[in-house]
């Protein structure tokens, strides 16, 4: 019954309470006519025998020993009250009217009439005596001594009261036919509104498209907010909860609720919304993606797509050192290229003593460099981005040197290797950068782990960093280079620093610059950080 399209499930459904509401309504009406009819009829009838019963014609006509005609009297007052039949009778039980006229002087038993003739009472019955089933009222005659003379019978045949109940049900139910027909083309108009507005679709494709779509928005991995044409959320995805960190879903919030700096009612109303553009969303970057809804050209919301930029760029940046790390590995190969080949020339033009001498020069300073790494630095990630930036900086010609009082153990498993490589990469490229333009650069490392902080300091002898802009370096985008691309390694550095719970300083005197980095060896929970 109830499956199909909307059209035909609407239709059924009015149909089927129009027919019961139909039903029930004819019932109860011819119920009611019937009984309120019947009951009336009985009080009619009753009166009416009464009213006669009074008349001087009527006692006169009894009384008199020769009887007057009653017939025109009592057509008259039949044909005002209504009635079937009007019977008087005497007390001998001589008919003096009748409904046939031929029936007039016939002397007849009291079979209706039996009660009011000896008892002298007043009542109403349902009686087949006269003319077929009727209700008749029943009264005495009494002369002016009082005296029981004779009898009134007034009738209402029932099968004339059961067709003019029968019509009036019948008139009933043409109207209810016209409320039927127009219900029935009101289900259609309504169920064709309802298609529009659900864009054609029927209740178990919108049901499946609810399911689909919620399925969808829950393993995209991209944050989506939906919005109407007031700027109220409409719908919100549970990585755009992430992304945000918000505890529910703000449904029928503003916008700017989620998104204080977005300002896209003003730019909805002018429909001058902008693709795709970057937001600053509690310290996180926001790549942002807007895509208009409209109804003709009436504004109707849009759909907010955006992702975590700051995972990009961290990645970004990972993938950069991994690439500076390689690179650094080949300089260090190319590096030792270069002095096997001068070693082997050496060697050729017979300069044995010089090449000896370069040979344990060289394994003086690697033993030196290597006993100093492995043997004070204990963390294999650390020794790793120290050897390949020692190759970096032998191919930049620029002295890199790695403090003797260095002494630092495994670090802790909370710092992550990629967050090692972006803090101490970073800042030794930075370094190197400075004094790469320099005839002696010189870049030195420290780090230490006494006490309850690791300490990681890079000092290079640079041109330093003017004291107007030391306050600036970590802010994103700031840059003393003149190429583009640049300005994000040292934000992303104090990100990740204060992200372990730690902090980053700078020092510059104009003729080279310190970063001090410190970082406890204890993880903090967020409740510990400073505000």
């Amino acid at each position: 019954m109830f499956t199909g399209t909307l059209q035909r499930k609407i239709l059924v459904v009015v149909v089927s309470l129009i027919t019961l509401v139909m039903m029930l309504m004819l019932g109860l009406f011819i119920y009611l006519d019937y009984s309120r009819t019947f009951d009336r009829t009985r009080d009619n009838s009753l009166q009416t025998a009464k009213m006669l019963s009074y008349m001087d014609p009527v006692q006169e006509s009894i009384t008199m020993q020769n009887h007057t005609d009653l017939t025109p009297f009592v057509d008259y007052y039949q044909s005002q009250s209504g009635a079937s039949f009007i019977v008087v009778k005497d007390k001998s039980g001589q008919i003096l009217a009748h409904p046939n006229p031929e029936r007039i002087g016939e002397v007849t038993d009291f079979k209706d009439e039996y009660t009011a003739i000896v008892f002298g009472g007043y009542y109403s019955e349902v009686s087949a005596v006269t003319m077929g089933n009727a209700i008749i009222g029943v009264s005495p005659v009494y002369n002016d001594d009082n005296q029981l003379v004779g009898t009134v019978k007034v009738g209402f045949l029932t099968e004339k009261l059961t067709e003019g109940i029968m019509e009036r049900a019948k008139r009933l139910f043409q109207f209810s036919l016209v409320i039927f027909l127009v219900a029935i083309l009101s289900s259609v108009w309504l169920a064709r509104i309802i298609r529009k507005d659900t864009l054609g679709l029927e209740p178990q494709q919108i049901a499946s498209f609810y399911s689909e779509r919620k399925a969808i928005l829950s393993s995209i991995s991209e944050g989506i907010i939906a919005i109407d044409a007031t700027g109220h959320i409409t719908l919100m995805n549970t990585a755009a909860r992430d992304i945000l960190g918000l505890a529910h879903r703000h449904i029928s919030e503003p916008i700017q609720s989620v998104i204080p700096s977005f300002e896209l009612t003003e730019q909805l109303m002018h429909q001058e919304i902008r693709p795709s553009f970057e937001l600053n969303v509690k310290d996180k970057i926001l790549i942002v993606t807007t895509v208009p809804l409209r109804n003709g050209m009436n504004p109707k919301g849009a759909v907010i797509t955006f992702k975590d930029r700051t995972e990009m760029v961290e990645m970004v940046n990972r993938l950069f050192e991994v690439s500076k790390y390689s690179e650094s590995l080949r300089a260090q190969t190319h590096e030792f290229t270069n002095k096997l080949y001068r070693i082997s020339g050496l060697l050729q033009l017979g300069n044995y003593d010089q090449a000896i001498h370069m040979i344990q020069e060289e394994i003086d300073v690697n033993e030196y460099t290597n006993r100093l790494i492995f043997e004070q630095i204990k963390d294999a990630n650390v020794q790793a981005i120290l050897l390949g930036k020692m190759g970096m900086a032998s191919e930049m010609k620029v002295s890199f040197i790695v403090d003797e009082n260095s002494s630092l153990q495994k670090l802790p498993s909370f710092i992550r290797t990629g967050d090692l490589t972006i803090i101490i990469g970073n800042l030794i490229d930075n370094a190197l950068d400075a004094v790469s333009a320099q005839n002696q650069g010189e870049v030195n490392f420290f780090a230490l782990d006494i006490g309850d902080d690791i300490i990681i300091e890079v000092t290079d002898n640079g041109p330093g960093i003017p004291s107007d802009a030391l306050y600036e370096v970590f802010n994103q985008g700031f840059t003393t280079k003149e190429e583009s691309g640049h300005g994000f390694g040292l934000a992303n550095v104090q990100k990740i620093v204060r992200g372990l719970g730690g902090d980053i300083q700078v020092t510059s005197d104009g003729t080279g610059t310190t970063f001090s980095v410190y970082i406890p060896k204890e993880e903090k929970s967020e409740g510990d950080f400073d505000d």
